[in-house]
């Protein structure tokens, strides 16, 4: 009778230590691929560079408003951004303000989300 106890406790064992054991050999696994696929993903991905060439009344408007800081680039990716989408020409951007940093960019986008257009 003790034997068979034995017996069952070592064969009980055992299997927790396969189980266990092959589960980190699958976790290592997954994330030496998820590895590899970000890095092969991310290879030579520089951030593109973006030439925007404002017409002169959009130039007035931004003298106007920019502040001695270094606002430009920012104001000028918001103008591409916008002609992107709207398409060039058929906007007019009177004022950039930035938005308090109250709000979580995770209820935005749930927002955004949730109330495009169908």
């Amino acid at each position: 009778m003790e034997d068979k106890i034995t017996v069952s406790i070592t064969i009980l064992l055992t299997g927790f230590v396969v189980v266990f054991a092959v589960l980190l050999l699958l976790i290592g696994i997954i994330k030496l691929y998820g590895t590899i696929v970000y890095k092969i993903q991310n290879k030579d991905k520089a951030a593109p560079k973006i030439d925007v060439v404002l017409n002169e009344s959009e130039k007035q408007l931004f003298e106007e408003n920019i502040v001695e800081t270094d606002d430009g680039e920012i104001i000028a990716v918001i103008a591409a951004a916008v002609d992107s989408i709207y398409g060039v020409g058929k906007t007019k951007i009177k004022s950039i303000k930035k938005q308090p940093a109250s709000k979580s960019m995770w209820r935005n986008t749930g927002v955004l989300e949730n109330t495009r257009p169908f």
